[in-house]
């Protein structure tokens, strides 16, 4: 052999093999084709094998190299969608379907994703473009058909659908498409048929089943919407929609205990949200313990899901072991700081401990750094209504539905806050909108049974606790509410039987405990109303329960009693908003007029929009005959909102009675009459304003509304009196004149009347 040629590579030996390798190595980092490659090839090992966010973080990497890698784009969609995180999917799938427009079915996903998220006119343009490409693909037109649906165009919808039912008759999701169009027109018998259909055709489809179940759910058919969801699992004893799908109905209609199989089993495929779906279910039923156990022992397997952390601390939370929540949330931050449910969990632990401003401040910074997260806006609209800031509160609700317009625990929300704002008519428009779109929820039908009755409307409120008491048997507030319908009434023996059968749901309700309440009261029982809310105070009390007290300590005429549960309210949680206002109101019965005002300001000082703080306090400003600062009160409330009737209709009179800034003195006046029309003390105040202006037809015309309105107000019928004087008409102006002093001979006004009726006298001279 010649020894010129082997030893070339003993040459090398070792060393140079190694050195061959780095210098294959550095060729592959250089070429960025290649490398990206292997992050997506990593990346499908780890979507494989159920890694997630590994599988998320190389397909990153593979993007950062190459922005247009649809093929990467496409896999990142699979992984967010995995993990549950569906903005995500549906960013990734449209971006993807963008770089790689001739693959029909990423076309349709990202359609599909652009649909789930209110974007039909998306949802369309993907639809249109498969269908260049494939113009009988099914799929397509049934997109095409839902997006148009969603867009109300559903005659061009039906179209769509109609020619996929053509293309292919025996298939049984076109059918459902079918039934989803019609439902969405109102078309009800029509859309069962097409349903059932549907079921008929595909026997064996989960998503026929579902698609039925869900149709009978929305029209209230509670039997057969359980019949369907059970055939869907009949199906698929383990597909997983079906099993969320029978656990969602079993709680919602009250069957908590026959949820746990459904989510156990959901749990069963190590899917994480399957796993936090079954915690919760253990948090909500009072088992917390079980809830630490299951994600400890899942938590080796789910080391690297988003969330865990703080699904953790919240079970531990509820477990009662708030060291080691603490400890947990502390950590879930210091990773990650802007992680929106720890700063949420945080606040509850603080509310917990007692550091409530600390727990609001916490609450508000969630809500600002995510402003989006709904349920960040959620958590904010109830610390406002927990405050008892109810206009804060409505305004945070109402920012929830703009991001989630079907969060129907907001809305009725929305309605519980307008009722107790004592805008009934508001309050049953709401709980009516709610429970049209979801007519099996059992919060909004309640809140729309207490509309009812807060409206008069016995009859229908009736038929709706008939219902809600044989579909929810066991359900305290159901009863409650029915014994105040028989408390309305007049069914004492119903009322009494009705509570009896709630306290034995839950005796520590105080809702309930309000209800009785008002049945002793209204059998003028009020020693037993003083000694029942006493007997709790006793077992321990709470802000609210003193609250409670102090409501009915006023009803009974306590004052003494009343003053001093506020007190202890405050105490307790001197962020509260009621007692100032419940204490201002008090110290004006009692004549305290100083003390009134100390409290409504100390109210103000603690409101996001203190409009009727502001209000009273210039109102008790006003009785003191302190015209200056009561006007800069009520300049202070317009600046907060320029609608504010009471407000406005204050500084008009002010400015009107000096005779100075009259124009000013009409808007505001106008302003007033505007928010609260046919208002008597509103209508005086605009005609106080004209007469001052000298236009005494406008002034006699609002003063002739006002006596119609209240004929036994003295006031009233002695600025008519002046109106008709200053327009001429003597006769007429004299003559209300005298029935202003017979309805106040005596009343400092009276003064007033007979200097206009001896000035007007025809003896006067000058008359």
């Amino acid at each position: 052999m010649n020894d010129s040629r082997v030893p070339l590579i003993r040459r090398i030996g070792v060393r140079g093999v190694v050195g061959i390798a780095c210098l294959l190595s550095f060729a592959c980092q250089s070429d960025p084709s290649a490398r990206k490659r292997e992050y997506l090839e990593s990346g499908n090992r780890y979507l494989a094998d159920g890694k997630y966010p590994h599988a998320i973080i190389e397909y990153r990497n593979a993007i950062d190299i190459d922005p247009t890698f649809g093929e990467a784009r496409k896999r990142l969609a699979e992984a967010y969608a995995r993990t549950g995180d569906a903005p995500q999917a549906l960013e990734q799938y449209v971006r993807a379907a963008d770089f790689n427009p001739t693959d029909v079915q990423l076309q349709l996903t990202a359609g599909a994703y652009l649909l789930a998220a209110r974007k039909p006119g998306d949802a369309l343009a993907r639809a249109d473009y498969a269908l260049k490409q494939q113009p009988d693909s099914i799929q397509a037109l049934l997109l095409r058909g839902n997006a148009l649906a969603g867009l109300s165009s559903f005659d061009e919808a039906l179209k769509a659908i109609e020619e996929a039912i053509r293309l292919d008759p025996e298939r049984g999701t076109s059918f459902t498409q079918l039934g989803l169009v019609e439902f969405a027109r109102g078309r009800t018998s029509e859309a069962e048929a097409a349903f059932i259909k549907a079921v008929e055709l595909a026997p064996k489809s989960v998503e026929t089943y579902f698609a039925l179940g869900n149709f009978y759910w929305s029209v209230g058919n509670a039997a057969e919407t359980e019949k369907a969801f059970q055939g869907a699992l009949n199906v698929d004893a383990k597909n997983g929609m079906a099993n969320r799908a029978m656990a969602a109905f079993s709680i919602a209609t009250g069957k908590y205990r026959a949820a746990e199989p459904y989510l156990i089993r959901l749990a069963e495929s190590g899917d994480p949200n399957a796993v936090f779906a079954l915690t919760d279910y253990y948090i909500a039923s009072g088992r917390a313990k079980e809830a630490v156990a299951r994600l400890e022992a899942d938590g080796g397997a789910m080391k690297d899901v988003p969330n865990v952390g703080q699904r953790l601390a919240r079970a531990y939370a509820a477990a009662g072991d708030t060291t080691r929540a603490k400890t947990l949330v502390e950590q879930v931050l210091a990773g990650n700081p802007s992680a929106v449910d720890a700063q949420l969990l945080r606040s509850q632990l603080l509310f917990d401990a007692g550091n409530r401003d600390e727990a609001y401040a916490a609450v508000h910074t969630a809500a600002s750094s995510s402003p989006e997260s709904a349920e960040a806006q959620f958590a904010l609209a109830r610390v406002y209504a927990a405050r008892g800031d109810r206009t804060a509160a409505e305004a945070a609700y109402r920012d929830v539905l703009r991001i989630n317009p079907r969060a129907a625990a907001a809305q009725v929300a929305i309605a519980r806050l307008q009722l107790s704002s004592g805008n009934r008519e508001a309050s049953l428009k709401t709980a009516e909108e709610v429970t049209r779109t979801q007519p099996q929820n059992l919060d909004a039908r309640l809140q729309l049974a207490r509309s009812l009755m807060a409206s008069g409307d016995v009859r229908r409120a009736e038929r709706e606790l008939t219902a809600l008491r044989s579909a929810y048997p066991n359900v305290s507030a159901v009863h409650i509410q029915a014994g105040m319908l028989a408390l309305l009434k007049n069914d004492i023996a119903g009322a009494r039987a009705s509570f009896n059968r709630a306290e034995s749901l839950d005796s520590r309700s105080l809702e309930l405990l309000a209800a009785w309440l008002a049945l002793e009261f209204k059998t003028n029982d009020v020693p037993g109303a003083k000694a029942r809310v006493e007997k709790r105070l006793n077992e321990g009390a709470t802000p609210g329960l003193l609250i409670l007290a102090a409501r009915t300590y006023l009803s009974a005429k306590d004052q003494l009693a009343a003053e001093s549960a506020l007190r202890q309210a405050i105490e307790l949680d001197a962020s509260l908003l009621p007692p100032y206002e419940m204490l201002g109101q008090l110290y004006i019965a009692q004549k305290k007029l100083g003390e009134a005002r100390t409290e409504f300001e100390a109210l103000a000082k603690r409101q996001s929009k203190p409009v009727s703080a502001l209000t009273m306090s210039g109102m008790i400003l006003m009785a003191q005959g302190q015209t200056e600062p009561a006007k800069k009160r009520f300049e202070e409330v317009l600046a907060i909102d320029p609608r504010a009737a009471i407000a406005a209709n204050n500084l008009a009179w002010m400015h009107a009675e000096s005779g100075e800034n009259l124009d000013t003195a009409l808007k505001l006046a106008q302003i007033a009459t505007a928010q609260v029309p046919d208002q008597p003390e509103l209508m005086d105040t605009l005609g106080w304003v004209y007469y001052k202006k000298n236009v005494p037809k406008l002034a006699s015309a609002l003063f002739e509304g006002c006596v119609k309105k209240a004929p036994g107000i003295a006031a009233y019928h002695y600025h008519l009196g002046l109106a008709y004087l200053q327009s001429g008409d003597i006769e007429r102006g004299r003559a209300a004149l005298h029935q202003a002093l017979a309805l106040s001979p005596n009343q400092p006004l009276a003064v007033d009347i007979r200097r206009a009726l001896a000035e007007s006298s025809p003896a006067n001279p000058k008359s």
